[in-house]
């Protein structure tokens, strides 16, 4: 019965998110490539990593600067 149940109910669409959408980055890679465009960031500081791929790569890297900075600049003082 409860296959029945749920042949009638209606599937979820497949969400994809906006990042992974190529059409959105046609203009990014464009300007990239032509040296027109720019992106502001924040430099955090530098880390080595292991590996040069990888979503969880770039979040332990970035905890690991995060950490860095919140350390107490005591250990500088004379």
């Amino acid at each position: 019965m409860n296959k029945l149940r749920q042949s009638f109910r209606r599937k979820k669409d497949v969400y994809i998110p906006e990042a992974s959408r190529p059409h959105q980055w046609q203009t990014d890679e464009e300007g990239v490539r032509t040296g027109k465009c720019s992106f502001p960031v924040k430099y955090l500081g530098h880390v080595e990593v292991d590996e040069s791929r990888g979503m969880h790569i770039c979040e332990e890297a970035v905890k690991r600067l995060k950490a860095l900075i919140t350390l107490p600049p005591t250990s500088l003082k004379k």
